[in-house]
Parts: structure tokens; C-alpha cells; sequence
């Protein structure tokens, strides 16, 4: 034995076998006996060898990977997501590459080159606010594509979303009830299905209320903690002044709580702020802060298996999966 690599020739040799008989035992791909399958893995153990997934791929036409970009891996909304994605792929023997797009369209592109390079079996992602033409080509090409979170406006193809109307229609209505008439919407990116979803969810409720909504409320952002923070001073400076403020993402409602603290406005005496996305976190937080709870691990599940059904039939009919939200009333 040398120090190289072990191959499965090597395997082969000292377990007195064939390469086909390893790959059988390696792959699980056919019967063999019980004596020859144990002198396999008594070799395998000994040299510790590990399959050359690259040369399997090669013969299946097929890496057992999937690649997937979100925006933000601090974001506990999107690890959530990513769980759920790999706990589904795991069960079906695949693994997953992920990248992070930190919303730019650059980096969505670098990314996808990338996975191009990785062959990998399917594409999950959120797209970037400018970044639908490359996704739309990949569709087009016929190659498995599943968004997630935000859906595309001028194309068809697999998606799985959170219902942002109706989500942001109950946040809102639960702070009209609570006697809010002049309400501050952050809403993301307003490029993107998921801005403009709040958009109108927001739109909605204030109209059921007979409240005149006033879009001049509505401030947009990248999802940061920093374009929250930047887009309330904002509100603040409006006339009047918004007495309770929604932010369409757990980071930018953060960055709410910043510029409100800078500007030493009393929440949520002063001003109540809501949000969409929940965490854990929040259950200990101060103040406490009333959520859009999106059904995130799920989320990621259902796209996880949309992705794995179009790899079985790449030809069968897009599928729009809407997921419903619920409101998370703190008190």
C-alpha cells in the first residue's frame, strides 16, 4: 500500500474481488453474497475508502446534488428554510451546496456559474430584485429550478411562497384594531413578488377599515437590519408621524428597533412595531414584538420535494405551492 488515494481497484485487489463486485456493495446496486459483501467492507475499512463521487456521476448522469441561495444565512427566517430543504433531500440520498446572494444580482450570477460547474442535479433560490432573466433561461432550458419565497412575474416555473397578503393583512389589522389609524409599512424589496405582496396585503387592510392609505408610508429596503433602520428614520420624518410601523423581514424589523432607539421614541408606548418572520428569540425579547409566523422549515421541505419530482418527470406541469401564515399575538 502507498499513501495515494485508495481506488476501488485497490479495494478490488485485497478483498479478492471484482470492481464490479465493490461498486455492487459500494452502491447497493445489486445482490451479493454475504461473504463476498463483508471481505468488500472489511477492505473498504482498512484502506478507508471513500467512492470518487465525480467518476460516479459521470456514469449515472447524475451528482445526488442540489444547489441552493438564499439571502442571508443570519437571518433565522432563511436557516429554517434551509433545514427543512435538507432534512427532505436527506432522505432520498442527496446533498446540498448553498450559497449566499446578500440580495446582489453579481452574486446571484457568480453563484449560478458556479453550481453550473458543480452539475449540480437542481437549482432552489430566492431570486434577486433584477436577477428573473437568468432563472428564466435556466427554465427555459429545461433544467429543474424551483424559487422559493418570491415568485417570478414573468415566467412560469415551480415555486413554493408564504401568502405575504394575507399575512401583512393580519398584522395590520391587528394593530388597527389596537387603535393605529397611521401605520408604517417597510415592505423589502417593492421589485419583488414578496414587497409587493405586502404591499397590497397592507393596501387591503386599511381599505377594510376605511383608513385612506397613504403609500407616501410605504418605505422599501434590501431586508437588512440597515435599510430597516434607514427607512423608519424615514417614516419618523413623516407628517404625521406613523404610531406603529410593520417590517416585512425579522432583520429589518431589528433595524426599526435601532432607529427608533437612536431618535429615543418609547416602544411601544410611542410607536408599536410588528413584523413578519418569527424566531424563538423573540419570545424573550424586549419589548415584545407581535409576528407573521411563515411556515419556513415547511417551506423549505416543499421545495426540497418539488425539486426531486422534477427530476423524475421533468416534463409534468409547474407547480405554484402558497403556504398560509399565521399572526403570533405578544402581548
Amino acid at each position: 500500500m502507498t499513501d495515494s488515494v485508495p481506488t476501488i481497484y485497490d479495494v478490488a485487489k485485497l478483498a479478492r474481488v471484482s470492481t464490479y463486485t465493490v461498486s455492487c456493495v459500494v452502491n447497493k446496486s445489486a445482490y451479493v453474497s454475504p461473504e463476498l459483501t463483508e471481505r468488500v467492507r472489511q477492505a473498504v475499512r482498512q484502506l478507508d475508502y471513500t467512492p470518487n463521487a465525480v467518476a460516479r456521476s459521470l456514469q449515472t448522469r447524475s451528482t445526488k446534488t442540489l444547489g441552493m441561495l438564499i439571502p442571508d444565512i443570519a437571518n433565522p427566517f432563511y436557516a429554517r428554510v434551509v433545514r427543512g430543504v435538507e432534512d427532505r433531500l436527506s432522505k432520498d440520498g442527496y446533498s446540498l451546496l448553498l450559497g449566499n446572494t446578500y440580495n446582489e444580482v453579481a452574486a446571484q450570477a457568480r453563484y449560478l456559474n458556479l453550481f453550473r460547474g458543480r452539475q449540480v442535479d437542481a437549482l432552489l433560490l430566492f431570486m434577486t430584485a433584477g436577477g428573473e432573466d437568468a432563472v428564466e433561461r435556466m427554465v427555459r432550458d429545461k433544467r429543474p429550478v424551483v424559487c422559493v419565497g418570491r415568485v417570478p412575474q414573468n415566467f412560469a416555473c415551480d415555486s413554493v411562497s408564504a401568502d405575504n397578503i394575507t399575512g401583512t393583512k393580519l398584522a395590520v389589522e391587528h394593530l388597527i384594531k389596537k387603535g393605529h389609524k397611521t401605520i408604517g409599512l417597510i415592505a423589502g424589496e417593492l421589485g419583488l413578488s414578496a414587497g409587493m405582496d405586502r404591499a397590497q396585503g397592507w393596501r387591503a387592510a386599511l381599505r377594510k377599515h376605511r383608513i385612506k392609505a397613504d403609500d407616501s408610508l410605504i418605505e422599501s429596503g434590501d431586508w437588512t437590519e440597515a435599510a430597516g433602520c434607514e427607512a423608519a428614520h424615514r417614516l419618523m420624518d413623516h407628517s404625521p408621524a406613523p404610531t406603529a410601523i410593520f417590517a416585512a423581514n425579522f432583520l429589518m424589523m431589528t433595524g426599526v428597533l435601532r432607529a427608533l432607539k437612536e431618535r429615543k421614541v418609547a416602544v411601544p408606548a410611542a410607536v408599536e412595531v410588528s413584523s413578519s418572520d418569527d424566531s424563538e428569540w423573540l419570545d424573550v425579547f424586549s419589548p415584545p414584538i407581535t409576528t407573521v409566523v411563515q411556515p419556513s422549515y415547511e417551506m423549505g421541505e416543499r421545495a426540497a420535494d418539488l425539486a426531486l419530482r422534477r427530476l423524475a418527470d421533468g416534463n409534468r406541469p409547474f407547480t405554484k405551492v402558497v403556504l398560509e401564515p399565521a399572526l403570533r399575538v405578544r402581548s
